[in-house]
């Protein structure tokens, strides 16, 4: 018996209202499902016979974990390029030399090295998410493309479904019918593409943890090989000055031994010449001393020649004298001369006297 469109109105109307409570006790239960960690996320890859609630692809826990690890990895980074500055601002100290420093680079080698494997792991765990990242957008696109060819012959859209159920009964009604479409097919069209949205999102926000912690612990990673190159200039740099005040230092030595050799040996010099002029002063003095007396000889010589002679002279005159004075035997004596003094004393010399 064909009913008439009212008869058929009436009876969508009984049996809506609670076909639209079971589609919010479902929504309800989904969501549990999806918020609690211990529970797989919804999707259309299998369903249970009791429930027809479809099972996850992934859990939440797993991607969870995922994202976890990246931020972990990005955090090694950071301790690690921390480690890294502290060892450059030894380097850097002023009061550090090449030796010290070389000895300490080791360090931030060591903290680069750690931040590329940290930098390496987050991309990795990167991938991974990515992976389901897209499956989890591929099977939302392959949903929605369901529903389109599902609805779009009755032209009638899916979200103007969605909006007709929440604010207009008879209108979503009357959709319903225009898509040849039960109120169970619409709970299921929902349910899926709820569950896949829900998966895509908690995977996108999983995902974009993940990108984050990725993209910093290659920052850190970066920040922490350009510490190593400052490094490594800065120990060339510390070996460049030492070598430089090194060739001064000696340099200076050279130049103050010379200076000090040139002193020592124009000392030498004066003294020598001082004590060359003393010598030929003293020689100089000695041969002026011997000439002296040498003239005081001669001339002592000579004095004494010339009064040896005046005193031979005076003898031979006086012998000459005494020779002349004897009387002449075959002459008459002459008569002594009156003395003009009287007082005087006549002295008689005989021959052969000589005594007054």
């Amino acid at each position: 018996m064909r009913l008439s469109r009212s008869s058929r109105n009436r009876n969508i109307r009984r049996y809506t209202l609670p076909q639209i409570a079971g589609i919010v006790v479902i929504s309800a239960y989904g969501i549990g499902q999806i918020t609690t960690p211990t529970y797989a996320l919804l999707t259309n890859v299998a369903a249970t016979e009791s429930s027809n609630i479809t099972t996850a692809f992934v859990f939440p826990s797993t991607v969870d974990h995922i994202a976890n690890q990246a931020s972990e990895a990005m955090k090694l980074a950071v301790q690690q390029r921390e480690a890294a500055r502290e060892v450059l601002a030894e380097i850097t100290d002023k009061n550090t030399d090449s030796e010290t420093a070389e000895g300490r680079i080791g360090g931030i080698q060591e903290a680069a090295a750690q931040t590329r494997e940290a930098a390496a792991g987050a991309a990795a765990f990167l991938a991974e998410l990515q992976g389901y990242l897209t499956r989890s957008q591929l099977e939302l696109e392959q949903q929605v493309n369901e529903v389109n060819q599902r609805l779009s012959p009755y032209e009638v859209d899916f979200n103007q479904l969605t909006a007709a159920q929440n604010n207009d009964i008879p209108v979503f009604e009357q959709l319903l019918s225009q898509a040849n479409l039960t109120l169970g097919e619409f709970q299921e069209m929902v349910r899926k593409l709820s569950s896949i949205r829900r998966v895509d999102a908690y995977v996108q926000a999983a995902y974009h943890q993940a990108s984050t912690a990725a993209e910093q612990a290659r920052s850190y990673a970066d920040e922490t090989s350009l510490m190593h190159t400052e490094a490594a200039d800065v120990i060339q740099g510390l070996k460049e000055a030492e070598k430089k005040a090194k060739l001064e230092a000696e340099e200076k030595a050279k130049l103050e031994a010379e200076e000090k050799a040139k002193l020592e040996a124009e000392k030498k010099a004066k003294l020598e010449a001082e004590e060359k002029a003393k010598l030929e002063a003293e020689e100089k003095a000695k041969l002026e001393a011997e000439k002296k007396a040498k003239l005081e000889a001669e001339e002592k010589a000579k004095l004494e020649a010339e009064k040896k002679t005046k005193l031979e002279a005076e003898e031979k005159a006086k012998l000459e004298a005494e020779e002349q004075a004897k009387p002449d035997k075959t002459a008459e004596p002459e008569a002594p001369a009156p003395d003009a003094n009287p007082d005087s004393i006549t002295v008689k010399i005989g021959e052969k006297q000589g005594v007054f």
